[in-house]
């Protein structure tokens, strides 16, 4: 098992060592300095048990870098904006002296990075991040300070109009040779004033930049391999801020399609119902409506089917300053572990540590953390045996931005009733490949697809074979697969409206559908408490969590006697047992209508049910 696989305890930034040892917290920092490792301090955080993580920022250049005499040259390959100006990173609000965006085009930045990579290699830590993975490019806009537009973006460009008759004459170039002679001043002026060739300009420095830093994933491996002579088995994760959150106002750089190219995924991540106010300070959605379930699932649905590593955005923590939130970030933890995910604590950025410490991490962390630790059997190595799938295809997610909350309202929806549900990635045929793994499909009773407009005709023939094989495909808008037997089309758009409003009809308009698949369901007597399921070695493993947040005095409301009706095929168990910090107890339990019936005693807020 990669070690990335087993549980992990994490916190965001370093915390103090005491602290990290008082909390059992294995992996300190996802954000946490190379040059603070050695392979001495590698070796000591091996023998207490400790993972390392060191984070090398692909954008931002802060002062602490740049002004360091070594480091001045790195100021030559900062990006610029559409005006001249070095571009900036504006989300440091924390840091009183400007972070300028790099551009990663730059080989002398690529190469100062894999010197980076390569100390880190050297002392042996366990996983690199590449942050932020979507380059300068990801900044890019038109307003003062956006990125995208110094001299290496521009060549990159110019590469393309000499190679493309059609897009030259809509840039209004006749002879490329000479716009490098006049630095570029045309095609600039061109870009602000003309809409769709800026669409174009970045709709091709994303492809670039995606393709650029595939290929430096290649070299860091390649360098960390060399560097230790031999196979490397440091793993390379990257921040996905939002996994699709930001695509429809940032562009495609902010899209899922990173997950593939990664060993795991790690993110910070916000539940905003307008992303476009993300910079206005609108406060993020708590719970019980602000799960994360839906991005757990996608992230570990790429290629590497690891768990995924979450994090309030950066932001968060400032919204919430001045409010009491300690089990809003309780029910994050264990919502975490329900969802073979990880969650990162101890995120503030820019203030001391004792108040960072206690307005992010909750003291029942400690209780949860040697509980999760003596069951780990538990939450590692389990898997789903789901009859519902949701297909996540980035083809038709790209055409269509916002149908990435679509995706979101769906899969909350199914959590919130019940339903239990894997997701299928499939890429774009831009990015990464589209083509939809067909064991994946044959292992479901139905697939469901928040979006159909703009999938590639090899999903779209795949989704037909798998139709016209029995299967069930319910697709939440139009399909190019009228007729098809097993194909329904809900077009009334329920998700955007359930998004949008968090209406209980809507929901039921989402669920209409999938009636005729009740044996995917858990029913709770309370609706409050969700159930997620997984399967290991014959035990039926469910971690029930109580959603009845309070966040008006940041309370939990605990629920007795709960109600499970758990879908069950076979001979009846021989146990049903209940674990909880309480301690542990075997439940009574019935058959009813290919059920089995059972009641929690006590969630507050969480319980493990094993059934064997």
């Amino acid at each position: 098992m990669d070690w990335y696989r087993e549980v992990q305890f994490i916190a965001a930034v370093p915390m103090p060592i005491e602290w990290a040892r008082e909390y059992g917290t294995t992996v300190n920092g996802m954000w946490d300095s190379p040059t603070r490792w050695d392979a001495g301090r590698v070796a000591d955080a091996h023998a207490e048990g400790r993972r390392v993580l060191a984070s090398v920022p692909l954008i931002a250049l802060t002062a602490r870098v740049y002004e360091q005499d070594e480091n001045h040259y790195l100021l030559n390959e900062v990006c610029r904006d559409i005006f001249g100006n070095r571009a900036e990173v504006k989300w440091y609000y924390w840091d009183p002296k400007p972070v300028y965006s790099m551009c990663l085009y730059s080989e002398v930045f690529r190469d100062y990075l894999l010197g980076k990579c390569r100390s880190a290699a050297s002392a042996g830590v366990d996983v690199l991040n590449v942050d932020e993975i979507n380059t300068s490019i990801g900044l890019m806009s038109r307003e003062p300070g956006g990125s995208g537009f110094c001299p290496r973006c521009l060549e990159k460009f110019c590469t393309h109009l000499e190679d493309d008759d059609d897009l030259r004459a809509r840039a209004g170039v006749t002879d490329v040779g000479e716009l490098r002679k006049q630095d570029y001043a045309a095609l600039l002026a061109r870009l602000r004033e003309d809409d769709a060739l800026y669409r174009e300009y970045a709709a091709c420095h994303e492809e670039a930049a995606f393709a650029t830093v595939r290929e430096f994933l290649d070299q860091i491996r390649c360098a960390a391999a060399e560097e230790v002579g031999g196979d490397c088995q440091m793993a390379v994760t990257a921040n996905l801020a939002g996994l699709g959150t930001f695509l429809e106002i940032q562009g495609r750089l902010w899209g899922a399609t990173w997950g593939e190219l990664i060993d795991f995924v790690m993110m910070e991540n916000v539940y905003l119902i307008d992303p476009g106010e993300f910079h206005a300070g609108h406060q993020h959605k708590l719970l019980p409506r602000g799960k994360f379930t839906s991005w757990y699932r996608l992230a570990s649905s790429f290629r590497s089917k690891a768990p995924a590593w979450l994090c309030p955005q950066i932001y968060v923590p400032q919204q919430l300053a001045g409010k009491k939130s300690v089990n809003y970030y309780l029910l994050m933890f264990l919502e975490s572990y329900a969802n073979n995910g990880r969650w990162g604590y101890y995120w503030w950025p820019g203030v001391d540590d004792q108040t960072r410490l206690d307005a992010t991490v909750p003291e029942a962390v400690k209780d949860y953390t040697r509980f999760i630790l003596d069951h780990r059997r538990y939450y590692e190595g389990c898997g789903t045996e789901n009859g519902l799938a949701v297909l996540y295809a980035n083809s038709a997610i790209l055409a269509n931005p916002k149908s990435h909350f679509r995706y979101i309202a769906l899969g909350q929806a199914l959590a919130e009733s019940g339903y239990q549900y894997d997701v299928i990635y499939s890429g774009d045929d831009v990015f990464t490949p589209g083509a939809i793994n067909h064991e994946e499909l044959g292992r479901c009773g139905a697939v469901l697809l928040p979006e159909a407009d703009g999938l590639t005709e090899e999903q779209l023939e795949a989704l037909k074979a798998y139709a016209e094989g029995g299967g069930r495909v319910i697709a939440y808008s139009k399909i190019a697969l009228d007729g098809v037997p097993g194909v329904t089309a809900v077009t009334d758009d329920p998700l955007l409206e359930f998004w949008r409003e968090y209406r209980d009809r809507d929901r039921s308009r989402i669920l209409s559908p999938l009636e005729e698949f009740e044996e995917t369901r858990i029913h709770t007597s309370d609706p409050q408490v969700n159930v997620v399921r997984y399967q290991k070695e014959g035990q039926m493993i469910c971690h029930v969590l109580n959603y009845d947040y309070r966040e008006s005095d940041d309370t939990i409301a605990p629920k007795r006697d709960v109600l499970v009706r758990l879908p069950w095929r076979g001979e009846a168990p021989a146990v049903v047992r209940c674990l909880s910090l309480d301690g542990e107890q075997e439940l009574a339990l019935s058959e009813d209508g290919g059920c089995l019936t059972f009641t929690v005693p006590f969630v507050d807020p969480y319980a493990l049910i094993v059934v064997s």
